[in-house]
């Protein structure tokens, strides 16, 4: 089974924090997205997974990631 390239994992970035939760970052197979994973409130992983376009995200929030630092203290 093949699978879209924009969900396809390649390597960790950083835990970013949301409005209501924090998610784990990954990049993915599309240069163009990142790979969005819900953390609960424990910080384990929900299995909430979605891309998000690269271009779609807060400039700041765009220029942390691409230096692989998040916005969430763990």
């Amino acid at each position: 089974m093949s699978y879209a390239p924009e969900i396809q994992i390649k390597q960790y970035v950083a835990v970013v924090r949301g409005r209501w939760c924090r998610f784990m970052v990954f990049r993915t197979g599309d240069d163009r997205f990142y790979l969005f994973s819900a953390l609960d409130r424990h910080g384990c992983q929900t299995g909430l997974q979605f891309p998000v376009r690269r271009s779609e995200l807060r400039p700041d929030l765009r220029r942390a990631l691409a230096h692989g630092v998040g916005n969430a203290g763990l």
